[in-house]
């Protein structure tokens, strides 16, 4: 009853004034409330959808090109596939095949020495020191062999010089490596 009698004090103006005021901050209380919520809602909904029909849309298109990424993978399949043998077995591995390239090649093999292997989250890096001698020729063809070898060998380092003075032939050092997944 108070709170009428005060509202009957109330000049028109101010009776006015009061209700236009309570309909404005009931209108803000609805709007922070209930309406901004609501709103934040859908909006974070319309996020999601849109996050996950981007995401459908690649997913199809992969789909789409199973075929093609399935060729592409068989090619490179040998090369990737998981080492499951152990470090001595895989350096192993690549001293024979440097050795096969440097007699396939007529290079001759001063030194070869294995370094250590680099491991990685997910690789291994194998690493060999090698000295060869030979003409020009064929150290140009065994480096050529060597890159396109079917374990993926590929030489990093390279320092060449004449063996000698009086020699035609060529000195070569040079670090291969193969990295192993």
């Amino acid at each position: 009853m108070v709170n009428l009698e005060f509202f009957n004090k109330l000049s028109k103006k101010e009776r006015i004034g009061l209700v236009v005021a309570l309909v404005i901050i009931m209108v803000v209380l609805v709007d922070k409330l209930v309406i901004s919520p609501v709103g934040e809602k859908f909006r974070r909904i319309d996020q999601e959808i849109d996050f996950s029909e981007k995401k459908l849309s690649r997913d199809l298109r992969n789909i789409n090109n199973k075929d093609l990424i399935e060729s592409e993978y068989k090619k490179y399949k040998d090369f990737v596939k998981k080492s499951s043998s152990s470090d001595e077995e895989d350096v192993a591995n690549i001293l024979a095949e440097i050795e096969s390239l440097a007699r396939s090649t007529g290079v001759n093999l001063v030194d070869i020495k294995p370094q250590a292997t680099k491991r990685t989250d997910f690789y291994k890096e194998y690493a060999i020191a090698v000295e060869v001698e030979a003409s020009m020729e064929q150290v140009i063809t065994f480096l050529h062999e060597l890159n396109n070898s079917s374990q993926l060998l590929r030489a990093v380092k390279l320092r060449i010089g004449l063996k000698s003075k009086e020699s035609s032939l060529m000195k070569a050092s040079l670090l291969v490596t193969k990295i192993s997944v």
